[in-house]
């Protein structure tokens, strides 16, 4: 396949062009900072900054077709001349203009599309997907979790020429948000990796999460395969009614019984999983270079996804022991005093808290632990509930030190307590500032090789935290 021209473009998004039409561009961005060469710009308007201000900026930088409003400019008036090697395509709105372009693109491409989504471990699960993938497919997906409806167009249209399979990540905040990205990427697989409670405080039941959740399933084609955790009695119960071919994934099947399935999961190196597979006969050993029977779980996901391409479980877990993670999730720093720090900053809720306490009372083994965990949102009713139950978990698996951030965090403390655990082993603080002070405070007391974990929602900037605690050069 080929790159289009500006005339192209023009011609999908209905457009009036000002400049050479016969220029050739492939990819987009909508900061200008980062054209690289030859891509468009969206000029997207918004609150804080608009789009329309940078378009010579963009240029400047090598984009080669700036889209924008034809409102903003009258007719032929602009405030600028468009240069010889550059044009201006007017449209009547560029936001809707990216998401068709993204819509048309997708299709010339001919790639598979694997769509991803859950409450829990979509990010992680679309880079293992591409890990396995890699091993037979030219392989494009999200950046990060560049999955709503911006993100997901804007992944599509840099996907370049020669891609096989894209792999897309989706994110919702209500009912309708992924089957409007489905829209656009038309997915061929679906991966959920679970239903959980996040979005609780927008969709107020769990029954209405699931809802949203399998929008990606109802949207596949009748032979489209759906990729299912057998250990989520939503995502089991959600498939009892659904006609398109399953194949699931998990452990021991609590709910259903897995076609894939994970044993013998034991620790490899300073921070990774080594586990035995299986598929119909066909075994192997995948060193995961992650910790936690969650983040083994995915990893099924993507394997079971594999299989599905006809990617060998072998191959698979090659690609596995390979895998690139998007930044920000559970990476390893060295602390200051000799600590350990496992920075899991990129957001929380109930389930990854829990998963990520037991990653660091795992990891640490003999030596101290020490969590400090932040405010979650979007909880809703169970906002109360989840935090506390956070707290219970902390105190069941005996981690030695809790240090809460925020006032919503109070109540991890609160279900620490109420679970047995010592109240001199608690601070609550407001701050990051705060939390920092009490952390270095611990571990200046407690000597070397203290595990520090680090979590809370994005909002929460915990990050900030993980700075201040590392050990400088």
């Amino acid at each position: 396949m080929h790159k289009w021209t500006v005339e192209e473009v023009a011609r999908i998004a209905r457009g009036r062009i000002i400049g050479n039409s016969d220029l050739e561009v492939q990819g987009c961005v909508i900061d200008s900072r980062q054209a690289k060469g030859g891509e468009m710009f969206f000029a997207l308007p918004g609150e804080q900054v608009d789009g329309h201000n940078y378009i010579e900026a963009a240029w400047k930088k090598g984009t080669v077709l700036a889209v924008a409003e034809e409102a903003r400019f009258k007719g032929t008036k602009t405030p600028f001349s468009v240069p010889e090697d550059k044009a201006l395509l007017l449209v009547e709105s560029v936001f809707t203009t990216l998401q068709e372009l993204a819509k048309a693109w997708r299709l010339e491409l001919g790639a598979k599309v694997v769509g991803v989504t859950g409450s829990n471990g979509k990010t992680t699960t679309k880079d293992m997907i591409a890990a396995v993938l890699s091993r037979r497919f030219r392989v494009y997906r999200n950046k990060e979790n560049h999955n709503n409806e911006l993100g997901l167009p804007l992944t599509v249209l840099n996907a370049p020429p020669g891609t096989e399979i894209l792999v897309l990540e989706m994110g919702m905040r209500g009912l309708g948000e992924i089957r409007a990205l489905c829209e656009i990427a038309k997915p061929d697989f679906g991966v959920i990796t679970n239903i959980g409670t996040t979005h609780l405080e927008l969709l107020q039941t769990q029954e209405r999460i699931a809802q949203a959740k399998w929008e990606l399933v109802e949207a596949l084609p009748e032979d489209g395969i759906a990729i299912i955790n057998a250990e989520d009695s939503w995502s089991v119960e959600k498939s009892r009614n659904d006609q398109h071919p399953i194949r699931f994934y998990g452990f021991e099947g609590e709910f259903i019984q897995p076609q894939i399935t994970g044993t013998q999961l034991r620790p490899w190196g300073a921070l990774g999983t080594t586990f035995d597979v299986n598929f119909q006969g066909e075994e192997s050993t995948a060193n995961l270079p992650l910790p936690g029977r969650h983040n083994v779980l995915d990893a099924l996901a993507a394997l079971a996804l594999g299989t599905a391409f006809g990617v060998s479980l072998n191959d698979g877990c090659l690609g596995l022991r390979e895998l690139e993670l998007s930044k920000m999730r559970l990476e390893i720093r060295e602390g200051v005093s000799g600590a350990t720090l496992i920075s899991d900053v990129y957001n929380a809720n109930p389930v990854s808290m829990q998963a990520s306490l037991q990653v660091l009372k795992e990891r640490a083994g003999e030596h101290k632990t020490l969590a400090i965990l932040g405010e979650m949102y979007e909880l809703g009713t169970s906002a109360e509930s989840g935090h506390r139950e956070v707290g219970r978990t902390l105190a069941k698996l005996g981690i030695s030190e809790l240090i809460t951030v925020g006032k919503l965090a109070e109540e991890i403390a609160y279900g620490a307590r109420s679970a047995g655990y010592s109240e001199d082993h608690i601070k609550v603080t407001a701050t990051r500032a705060e939390a920092v002070t009490k952390a270095l405070n611990f571990l200046a007391l407690s000597g070397p090789e203290v595990w520090v974990l680090i979590k809370g929602s994005r909002g929460m900037k915990m990050e900030e935290i993980t700075i201040k605690l590392e050990r400088s050069e």
